[in-house]
């Protein structure tokens, strides 16, 4: 199954803006399965034939909803504004906004719903993986790769460090509030895990390489 999205216009579309205001409302109440596209359009205020002129199936709407949550808390980071800056303060920038958008209680209620529908429905776990962690993975890969290109630190397998990198910056508060054990962090504690979770992995990283 193609989990590919309509490219977006050059010119903002509004349309599009409510239509994925709508899904993601939709995807957090309902669930993947529960949610339709005769939902989506009635929330949104469109016609269906306006929704399936912007997004063919109800699959390629779920991945373009989870994009543009990654979109919003800018994990889709180019790698070129991080490559050249130090090694620290590289992967503390990509990190504080990886923390943002995994620790979000967004992100957080639409893994459960993908997750919990999983074994009913595979897509939605599949779909969920492919435009949330995966998506994540290969922005990490590119920077890793891009900064072993520029030499200093020795990285022989930058997919694997990236998933490394990822699972890092999943523990702290994450695990805690996806049990709703605890209030969403502060800023202050996020800055504070994030730079924790740098410098620990970066020592780990250069033990690696001696």
């Amino acid at each position: 199954m193609s989990t590919e999205t309509t490219p977006l216009p050059t010119k903002p579309d509004r349309r599009i803006a409510r239509i994925l205001a709508a899904s993601g409302q939709l995807f957090l109440e309902l669930g993947f399965a529960a949610t339709s596209m005769s939902l989506v359009a009635q929330r949104a205020g469109l016609s269906k034939t306006t929704l399936y002129t912007r997004f063919s199936s109800k699959e390629e709407l779920f991945v373009a909803t989870i994009q543009a949550a990654c979109e919003r808390y800018g994990a889709d980071f180019i790698t070129d504004d991080m490559a050249d800056l130090p090694l620290e303060e590289a992967l503390y920038r990509v990190g504080r906004r990886l923390v943002d958008l995994m620790w979000s209680p967004e992100t957080i209620m639409i893994r459960r719903s993908a997750l919990s529908e999983a074994s009913r429905i595979p897509p939605a776990g599949h779909l969920y993986f492919q435009a949330g962690p995966q998506r994540m993975v290969s922005a990490l890969t590119a920077l890793f790769t891009a900064i072993a290109h520029r030499g200093g630190i020795g990285i022989a397998d930058p997919d694997f460090i990236a998933r490394q990198f990822l699972a890092a910056l999943s523990g702290g508060f994450h695990s805690v509030l996806e049990l709703d054990m605890a209030a969403s962090p502060s800023g202050e504690q996020r800055d504070d895990f994030t730079r924790k979770a740098v410098t620990l992995f970066i020592q780990g990283l250069r033990k690696r390489t001696t």
